[in-house]
């Protein structure tokens, strides 16, 4: 009679503790605020690493794709090329990616020189974060690209890699 008092007691523990778990998993806070399409994009500045700062207000009247990435960071450097490829198709297009580098100058430097990027850098670790935030990733997650039309509203957020098949895809959709 013991054993089995106990086992029921130990199968409503389980049962209770998974509620809770399942609870707690459903009722957490989103890690991306999707909820910020059709909304106006942030406005930034960010010194460049090509030197004057770099502030969106510069690209209105263009597709912008802003991609926040470090080179630390695997998934970005995977989809960096794609970018440069896509940046170079476009480059008589009103099209223009920003890359916004979570790291410092001599970090984002290094790593663009080397492989050659071909599309404005800005960098800064805290308002690069901060940054990110306002445009809906508040946990800095790396990569993350927001496509911004030309009169500067957000027209799709992309966590993670990006490829250039779906890059493509997206600025033949709304290029103007």
């Amino acid at each position: 009679m013991k054993k089995t008092n106990l086992a029921i007691i130990f199968i409503l523990l389980i049962g209770l503790a998974s509620a809770y778990g399942y609870r707690k998993y459903t009722q957490r806070d989103p890690i991306f605020n999707l909820g910020n399409i059709g909304q106006q994009a942030p406005k930034f500045s960010l010194p460049a690493i090509q030197g004057d700062d770099l502030k969106l207000d510069n690209y209105k009247g263009k597709l912008v794709l802003l991609n926040f990435w470090a080179s630390w960071c695997p998934p970005c450097r995977a989809e960096i090329p794609d970018f440069i490829r896509v940046q170079d198709a476009y480059k008589d297009k009103p099209f223009s990616i920003i890359g916004l580098a979570l790291e410092d100058k001599d970090s984002a430097a290094s790593y663009a020189n080397e492989v050659k990027i071909n599309y404005p850098i800005a960098y800064g670790l805290e308002p690069a974060y901060k940054i990110a935030g306002d445009y809906g990733n508040p946990d800095g997650a790396l990569p993350y690209s927001v496509l911004i039309s030309p009169d500067q509203k957000i027209l799709a957020t992309y966590a993670g890699f990006l490829s250039e098949e779906r890059l493509t895809k997206a600025i033949e959709k709304h290029l103007p």
